[in-house]
This record gives structure tokens, C-alpha cells and sequence, in this order.
């Protein structure tokens, strides 16, 4: 048996159990409201003279996001894996072109960020990791390394998921903390995105260990064949 048609865990799951289905579905619904959200800056201009300012950049910035929230969490369906693989690698050249617009746009706003330095940091390191994870999610499968390609993604989406994190860890700061707005968009240009790095990496180490065990179940099933 070859190493690759050993058991692997899936570091992302779709819904294969009530929890692991419940949380897929949030995930997806929140991915859904942000993206749907993001249609109000194509339908005028935005209230704040900042954002209206830049607004071409940002709208390229928007629309990159929402693609990438639209197309995400479909990509760690294992199912859909398995019976549209076509379709599977399609909606993926979507989703990471839609991750290279909406960097590239995102390092754009990073350095006109309202909040000065502290914000241009935050957020052009985002930026930057989104499109460079992505990147090498591309080059990994184009390489054939698949269980790669899936650790670059899971590292991707969760970049990805900073869109929602930020439309809820800002209204809290704002409207509960009542932090005043310079300080709550610098800490939120850090918050939104490195929890959700922390949180990736977690998950891979999880799945490191769960496929160590996998493959240590499996080998004396495919020696006892063997002999």
C-alpha cells in the first residue's frame, strides 16, 4: 500500500458530524452575510469620506473578498471532492484568483489605512500572508502535493475569514467596549487575522497527530496482506 492511499484526516472538515456540520454551516453563513454585505459598496459611495476617497481600490478589495468568502468554504466539502473533482479544481482557480485581487487591492488600502502606521502594518501583513499563502496553495498542487496544497488552503481561508472576524470584533469594540474608533481599527487590524492564523495552525498540528495515528492503525493491516 502506498503512502498516499493510507487514511488522511481532514484538517477542515465539511459536515461529516453534527458538530464538525454545525460548525461548517456558521462558517458558511457568516462568509454569506459579509459577502452580501459587501454589495453596499458597489451600490454608492460609503459614508466615510476615507473609504470614498479610495474607493476603486476598495471596491477591488471587496469584491475579491467576497469571492473568496463565496467559493471558500465549498472547497473542504469531501464529498464534493470526491464526486465533482472537475468542479472542485475549477471553483478553486476561482477562489485564489479572487484571494490575488483582493491582496493585492487590500496592500493598496493598507498603506492609506485612516489609523497610521500601526494599521498600515496590520493590515499589509495580512495582505501580504493572504496572497503568499495562496500562492503556495497553488504551487503546491501544481506539484501534486495534495496534503500540502490543503494546509496552504486551511492557512488561506483563515486569512480568508478575517473579513468576518473584523465585522464582529469591531461593532464590539465600538458599541460594548466603547473604545474611541482609532483605537478599536488598530487593534482590529491585528485581531482580525492573527487569532485566525493561531487557530489554523492549531488545526494542522491536530491533524499532523491524527494522521500519525492513522497510518500507525494502518500499517499492520497492509503487512498482514502482504504476507
Amino acid at each position: 500500500m502506498a503512502q498516499s492511499d493510507l487514511p488522511v484526516a481532514n484538517v477542515f472538515p465539511g459536515p461529516r458530524s453534527r458538530i464538525s456540520g454545525a460548525l461548517w454551516s456558521v462558517m458558511t453563513l457568516l462568509s454569506l452575510v459579509i459577502a452580501l454585505y459587501g454589495l453596499t459598496y458597489f451600490l454608492g459611495l460609503p459614508g466615510d469620506d476615507h473609504f470614498a476617497r479610495y474607493i476603486q481600490p476598495l471596491r477591488f478589495h471587496i469584491a475579491g473578498g467576497m469571492g473568496a468568502l463565496l467559493a471558500g468554504p465549498w472547497q473542504f466539502l469531501p464529498k464534493l471532492r470526491a464526486r465533482a473533482l472537475n468542479f472542485h479544481r475549477w471553483l478553486g482557480r476561482f477562489y485564489l484568483l479572487e484571494v490575488a485581487l483582493g491582496s493585492i487591492a487590500g496592500l493598496v488600502m493598507a498603506t492609506v489605512s485612516s489609523a497610521g502606521w500601526p494599521t498600515h502594518v496590520g493590515f499589509g501583513v495580512l495582505a501580504v500572508l493572504w496572497f503568499a499563502s495562496g500562492l503556495q496553495a497553488y504551487l503546491q498542487i501544481r506539484k501534486g502535493n495534495v496534503a500540502v496544497h490543503r494546509q496552504w488552503m486551511t492557512r488561506n481561508f483563515a486569512l480568508t475569514l478575517a473579513a468576518v472576524t473584523l465585522r464582529i470584533e469591531l461593532p464590539f469594540m465600538l458599541a460594548v467596549l466603547h473604545w474611541p474608533f482609532s483605537r478599536a481599527y488598530i487593534m482590529v487590524s491585528w485581531l482580525c487575522w492573527v487569532p485566525n492564523a493561531i487557530l489554523a495552525e492549531v488545526m494542522l498540528r491536530q491533524q499532523t497527530t491524527a494522521n500519525a495515528q492513522l497510518r500507525s492503525k494502518a500499517r499492520p493491516v497492509t503487512r498482514c496482506a502482504r504476507g
